[in-house]
């Protein structure tokens, strides 16, 4: 007798029912997918538990329902309504297709099915038990029309599967996060979740993505998105991200991504997400990311998982392009502030009153006509050095001189009124509604400079001739990579040339600025070049000398400045395309709008 046998169909159910049915949270993903497949316009999850786990799931829907026939094929195993044949495979429209989800949730529960088929002649509807795979009770009842499934004992028949599920808290957050994201690809249709018999959680169906996101996670987080709208070549890209220098996490917990309604996960679209930001994304953070992608279903394969949390798409590149270029056009067209008049842009509101700065508790600037009067600073006025003082302000003003020649934007943005400054490194302002606005005056500096170098290089006008070359001796792992960087460094706007053993000659630096030719500086750039040379190509190396020649460049932090300097740099941020964040993706401003005030002093 041979070794090899053929499973019995319970030994075979239960295999099913292991890669489908998890969790608790399977099982309400399986049967709201089929509520959705339904035609459901209102889908209701009550949950009940005791101290160790999900005891009952029942989910309702005003879907199609079923006629007697139909309901007892549904616990058959690959029974499904969805596809016929093979060729069905390569264009799923539908979010279940297996016809595994009932089989395998009676295998390891005890279920009742109540449906009721839309229009039916007859007025009973169907009731069927099933224990363990095994039919209890097939009867007639009365009903609406639509279907309830309830799930009662869930891996009661196999503990050894029981043994191994979380806690209720654990299962209970995996739940809702299903449920969450089922909302957000669905937002036509309104779902209600009920725990221990009060509800939870609940979204309208009216179809707005704002609503649903607002529903999930608040009103003032839904508000601080930027709305994603657009066809890029194969994907029609919809949804919101989070606008630049609004909270960002550390993980990807929420990226809400589904592909033809589908909630999906998929690193590469995550990446393409991060892509889009670009500058605007902090190292190591991530973004709120609320996307549906509009794809041709013969372009996706959803048959490569057996809980459909994958997918495969083949033209994975186009649709990663698609996603970047969705999220960077958003991110560009959306201004950080409201516009104005054009006689704003260059001349204060006429009816802002000094007792705003006057009544600041902190040190604020006088009104100076002159660009190097000294910033009047109680505690301060009498020990200040005024040559100091002066020699700074003068080098402010270089500094700002060279981004000057900037070119704004076709579409300008009303340039907040400055206050005020706080430890010499924080711009207060005011914007037109009113609102506070604080400023990071060296992460604003620090954008307008990396897009002047960036457009020069573009241009082919990055850099300048030294009237002295600046000698540079080089560490021994430095001069091995530098011949492999001058093509990036000519980019940027330096030439070097060898000068002997070790020692290379700097004869151009970045037109806007001489200093950039220091060595330290240049040490610096290489050293950064350098780094960045084990984890991107040509382009990413380019960018980092960039960045560092820009943040090199500019005006610092503990840097005392004038109402016409800091006047002058918010003129500037406001002509850059990407005025919300510094090239390393941290904030340049943050607006504290008169409501968050109100509520922080409790006037809410």
């Amino acid at each position: 007798m041979g070794v090899i046998t053929v499973l019995d169909e319970e030994t075979i159910s239960h295999i099913a029912a292991g890669e489908v049915v998890e969790r608790a949270a399977s099982v309400v993903k399986e049967l709201v997918e089929n509520a959705v497949d339904a035609g459901a316009k209102r889908i209701k999850i009550d949950l009940a538990a005791d101290k160790t786990a999900v005891t009952r799931i029942a989910v309702t829907d005003d879907g199609c329902g079923m006629d007697d026939e139909d309901a007892l094929l549904a616990f058959r195993q690959h029974a499904t309504s969805k596809i016929s044949r093979p060729e069905d495979l390569a264009s799923i429209g539908t979010l279940g297709f297996r016809g595994e989800a009932m089989a395998s949730i009676a295998a390891v529960a005890q279920v009742t099915l109540t449906t009721k088929k839309q229009g039916a002649k007859t007025p009973e509807a169907t009731r069927v038990v099933v224990h363990g795979g095994e039919l209890v009770e097939h009867t007639a009842t009365g009903a609406p029309e639509g279907t309830t499934v309830i799930v009662e004992g869930l891996f009661y028949n196999t503990p050894a599967r029981r043994k191994f599920q979380k806690t209720v808290a654990t299962e209970l957050a995996h739940i809702y996060d299903m449920v969450e994201r089922m909302a957000l690809a669905h937002r036509d249709i309104s779902f209600v979740l009920s725990y221990q018999g009060k509800e939870r959680f609940r979204t309208f169906g009216n179809g707005s993505f704002e609503d649903v996101i607002a529903a999930v996670f608040g009103q003032s987080f839904a508000k601080e998105l930027v709305p994603v709208k657009g066809t890029y070549g194969i994907v029609t890209v919809s949804g919101f991200v989070t606008r630049p220098g609004s909270e960002m996490k550390s993980t990807p917990s929420r990226f809400y991504l589904s592909i033809n309604r589908r909630q999906i996960s998929s690193r590469p679209l995550q990446w393409a997400v991060r892509e889009g930001y670009g500058t605007l994304l902090p190292k190591g953070m991530y973004p709120a990311a609320f996307l549906d992608l509009e794809i041709n279903p013969s372009d996706v394969d959803v048959n490569v998982h057996p809980t459909k949390k994958e997918v495969r798409l083949s033209r994975e590149r186009e649709v990663q392009t698609g996603v970047q270029d969705a999220v960077y056009c958003a991110l560009h067209e959306t201004r950080v502030f409201a516009a104005a008049d054009q006689q704003s842009h260059t001349e204060p509101r006429k009816d802002s009153g000094k007792n705003v700065v006057s009544m600041l508790p902190f040190s604020v600037l006088g009104e100076s006509q002159s660009p190097y009067e000294r910033r009047i600073t109680p505690q301060k006025k009498e020990t200040a050095a005024p040559k100091i003082q002066a020699a700074a302000l003068r080098q402010t003003d270089r500094q700002l001189r060279r981004t000057e020649r900037f070119d704004p934007p076709e579409t300008a943005e009303f340039v907040p009124e400055v206050l005020g400054q706080i430890a010499d490194t924080y711009i207060l302002a005011r914007n037109e509604t009113g609102d506070l606005v604080v400023i990071d005056q060296h992460a604003a500096h620090e954008r307008v400079m990396y897009d002047l170098l960036l457009a020069r290089q573009e241009a082919g006008l990055s850099g300048q001739e030294l009237l002295v070359p600046v000698q540079l001796k080089l560490t021994k792992k430095e001069a091995a990579a530098v011949p492999d960087l001058l093509p990036v460094l000519a980019d940027a706007g330096y030439t070097l040339e060898p000068f002997g053993k070790d020692v290379w000659m700097v004869r151009t630096v970045p037109v806007v600025s001489a200093s950039l030719g220091d060595p330290a500086v240049i040490h610096e750039i290489i050293a950064q070049a350098l780094d960045k040379t084990s984890s991107g190509g040509e382009e990413s190396v380019l960018d980092r000398v960039l960045k560092t020649a820009a943040c090199r460049a500019v005006v610092k932090g503990a840097t005392p400045m004038t109402t016409e300097q800091m006047q002058r740099l918010l003129r500037q941020l406001m002509a850059t395309r990407s005025p919300y964040t510094c090239p390393h993706g941290r904030p340049t401003t943050i607006v504290l709008t008169k409501e968050r005030l109100a509520a922080m002093f409790l006037r809410t």
